[in-house]
């Protein structure tokens, strides 16, 4: 016990000291965790699948990578001192620190707010799992959501970083999910389809527009597709027909990563273009699974016409 304090110690001062040194990313780029060599480990590579490099050589479970909004800092999930916790690393996967330092908390689904001061992520407690949010040091903690009969989890920021949609489960029954948002400001709360009994899970907030992606699975159908809404509830679509989950946000909305089971492999990253509507297999190496995908702020943030315009429908990927 005494050497893993001794450990976190010097990697949260470590971490301290060198991560001003951290230099951002100048191009896109796509971060992922995948078990290829034998454990979890986080990887980055170009939106069009190339350049697949390797950033953490542990022997723990490290998942959940989210880069920051300047493109310097990785934030993931790891395991690495006992408890799965946050940690934060350079982009090039040097300078690992320990988030929270000395800390015996149970942290997951980190995401970054728009603006990169905060973060929001899931944590478990003896009454459940709910979500928080911190200062992107890991000071000036917040409880947001607190349920008293259910779990909360899968925070995601909206673009405007006025509120944070997450799943709620086991509210209505032990197999319900649903979405629902919260105000930060007010804490006033609101579910997406609150008179449906869905198994909805793991929202994400397109980057420019009022629009959700998330994974529902369908009992009737038993079906687990990935779809798209809008804010206040219209205009659902169906993007992707078969077993496919986190979804994540090209940064200029005209395109989604998300992960899928291909028959005769693993688990693997999908890209799909959803003007064009096809889709193109990123990885094909062990089990992979989509983080975020960032590109540099100087880039053109607004949406283009024929994007605004697209007629949506479902999507059949493959035969």
């Amino acid at each position: 016990m005494k050497l893993r304090y001794i450990f976190i110690l010097y990697c949260f001062i470590f971490g301290l000291l060198c991560s001003v040194l951290a230099k951002p990313l100048s191009i896109e780029k796509i971060v992922f965790s995948s078990n290829r060599d034998g454990n979890w480990e986080i990887y980055i590579m170009n939106p069009d699948g190339t350049r697949q490099e390797r950033l953490t050589y542990d022997r723990a479970v490290d998942c959940d990578p989210v880069i920051s909004p300047k493109g310097d800092q990785i934030l993931f999930n790891s395991n690495r001192a006992g408890t799965r916790d946050l940690y934060l690393m350079d982009v090039d996967g040097r300078n690992v620190r320990p988030l929270f330092g000395f800390s015996e908390a149970y942290r997951t689904h980190p995401v970054w707010s728009p603006d990169g001061v905060r973060i929001a992520y899931s944590q478990r407690a003896l009454n459940g799992i709910n979500i928080h949010t911190a200062k992107a040091d890991g000071t000036s903690v917040k409880h947001i959501v607190h349920l008293k009969n259910a779990h909360s989890g899968y925070p995601s920021w909206s673009s405007d970083g006025t509120e944070i949609a997450f799943v709620v489960a086991d509210e209505i029954h032990w197999a319900s999910r649903q979405i629902r948002f919260i105000n930060l400001e007010t804490r006033t709360q609101e579910t997406l389809f609150p008179d449906d009994f869905p198994r909805m899970s793991q929202p994400a907030y397109s980057p420019l527009e009022n629009r959700i992606a998330f994974v529902w699975f369908r009992p009737a159908e038993q079906q687990q597709s990935v779809f798209i809404v809008n804010r206040d509830g219209s205009y659902l679509r169906q993007i992707e027909s078969l077993v496919a989950n986190d979804p994540a946000w090209a940064p200029f909305g005209n395109e989604l990563i998300y992960t899928e089971g291909v028959i005769g492999s693993n688990s693997q990253i999908f890209k799909i273009n959803l003007s064009r509507q096809t889709a193109t297999q990123l990885t094909d190496d062990g089990s992979n699974y989509a983080g975020n995908w960032f590109a540099p702020k100087q880039l053109p943030v607004s949406p283009s016409t024929s994007l605004l315009t697209t007629q949506w429908g479902t999507v059949k990927i493959r035969n």
